[in-house]
């Protein structure tokens, strides 16, 4: 066999790395509004700020060779409808945690309606696992399931949401730690 163009230079498929649930202290990368058939939200995008973690996703999205890169830690806040439901009321609640949870975690910031000011700042990201299926293979991702103040998970005091299991699986999941090393490299254009 004759060898192909690029083979020395083409990466292996090889262990994924996934990250362990729990809770990290996250930075803001880009939060933008968005608007889709359910109605308008807040995409915010954010990376692991310290400890073994640290730059997660940023290593991610730096390794994915696909034209169509994606960042895979974004959490998608609804934004209230005001049309006096119930679910209107569950939004609001959970619109100003989030507020006052990136209040509590950056010294002197203040709520002002202008989301693009989250960018850079800190909060508490609390992950769980999530299966999903693709083309009737279940697979497994780490999932950003709820934001907090950083001040609770410095604190260990958060209780993680519970994993979203597919009903056809059983409800125990293991969580891998084999890991492979990435390569750095600094010349990675975001998607935002």
């Amino acid at each position: 066999m004759k060898q192909f163009n690029g083979y020395n230079e083409t990466k292996s498929y090889g262990d994924i790395r996934q990250l362990p649930k729990g809770g990290y202290i996250l930075r803001i990368m880009n939060a933008e509004e968005k608007k889709n058939s359910n109605g308008k939200y807040i995409q915010i995008s954010c990376d692991i700020e310290e400890g073994e973690y640290k730059d997660f996703f940023m290593e991610d999205y730096k390794n994915q060779d696909r034209e169509d890169k994606k960042w895979h830690c974004n959490y998608l806040l609804n934004e209230p409808k005001d049309d006096g439901s119930e679910k209107d009321t569950w939004t609001k609640r959970r619109f100003k945690t989030v507020t006052e949870a990136l209040e509590d975690s950056n010294e002197g910031y203040h709520w002002d309606w202008d989301e693009t000011k989250w960018k850079g700042k800190l909060i508490g990201g609390l992950f769980n696992i999530r299966q999903y299926e693709v083309n009737g293979e279940v697979r497994e991702a780490t999932n950003l399931a709820q934001l907090c103040a950083v001040s609770k998970i410095q604190a260990g005091n958060y209780k993680l949401p519970k994993d979203k299991i597919l009903a056809t699986q059983p409800q125990t999941v293991t969580e891998s730690s084999d890991f492979m090393q990435l390569p750095a490299s600094d010349s990675v254009e975001l998607p935002w």
